[in-house]
């Protein structure tokens, strides 16, 4: 087990499980795409937050143009 405590599901993330699970994919696969998921939700909370200018947003585009390239 990897120690997780199971979570209510919001709609967008249910609606991401059943996807999932209609392709067929692996315990492995869905827990990737299931941290990918969180990992971008929290990126773009970053964003959202770095709107506000100043330092932070400088530190977010630059930590994005490394992650993802100059586009």
């Amino acid at each position: 087990m990897n120690g997780r405590k199971p979570r209510c599901l919001g709609a967008a993330d249910a609606s991401l499980e059943r996807q999932m699970a209609d392709c067929g994919l692996s315990n492995d696969n869905r827990q990737f795409l299931r941290d990918l998921h969180a990992a971008e939700k929290q990126l773009n909370d970053a964003f959202q937050r770095a709107r506000q200018g100043g330092a932070l947003e400088e530190r977010v585009s630059a930590v994005y143009r490394r992650m993802y390239g100059k586009d």
